[in-house]
């Protein structure tokens, strides 16, 4: 049970220094950290409320869909990021 409440209160925190970050952010690179940080700690707080309930359901199947999902955005995002900075010149977000 203290690793169940250890991880909701930790992924809470990652999630709000997830949104400090995008809201703070000037730089593209340190939005798509930000966001990243949201996403992982959103996957935290899933498996932490089910180990609490203590009720698994599937979390290999979880596990795999979460890591895709994570690789589309980084791709998508990393896309975006070139062409941002092939049409600016620079990160900076204005």
């Amino acid at each position: 049970m203290i690793l169940g409440e250890f991880g909701v209160s930790l992924s809470i925190t990652l999630i709000g220094i997830g949104i400090y970050g995008l809201i703070n952010s000037r730089n593209i690179i340190r939005i798509l950290l930000s966001s990243e940080i949201i996403l992982n700690s959103t996957i935290l707080l899933v498996f932490s409320i089910s180990s609490l309930f203590g009720k698994v359901y599937s979390p290999i199947i979880f596990s795999v869909f979460a890591i895709s999902m994570a690789l589309i955005e980084v791709v998508v995002a990393f896309a975006s990021i070139i062409l941002y900075y092939r049409n600016k010149g620079s990160l900076e977000v204005d």
